[in-house]
């Protein structure tokens, strides 16, 4: 059960890096709403919408700041995958398995 202790501090650190990043992409004069999403964009390894993502990549610090929360995202992914296989892994029963299933779900969306 320690494992889905570690896996949902995993998951409540990734969104405060992207919060963080947010606020940081803020502070270089993008709008808070545009911020926010770039900084999931980037934290989570999907795409950006074309002349945003040039307003990103134009700027030095705000690359800086989405390549770290790029390299943040890998990162975060790889703990979070390793940690939810290791904590099912050690699973004895179906009844345990729900259990650990049930507190994963709800500390995921409790936390939303």
């Amino acid at each position: 059960m320690a494992y889905v202790g570690i896996l949902l501090i995993a998951i409540l650190v990734s969104f405060i890096v992207v919060r963080i990043g947010g606020f940081a992409l803020q502070l270089t004069g993008i709008e808070p709403e545009v911020a926010s999403f770039q900084a999931l964009s980037a934290f989570s390894g999907t795409g950006f919408t074309t002349r945003e993502a040039e307003r990103v990549v134009g700027h030095r610090t705000r690359r800086r700041i989405v390549t770290i929360l790029i390299i943040l995202g890998n990162a975060g992914m790889v703990t979070v995958i390793a940690t939810l296989v290791a904590s099912f892994t050690q699973v004895s029963g179906y009844m345990w398995f729900f259990i650990r299933l049930a507190v994963i779900v709800g500390g995921i969306f409790g936390s939303i």
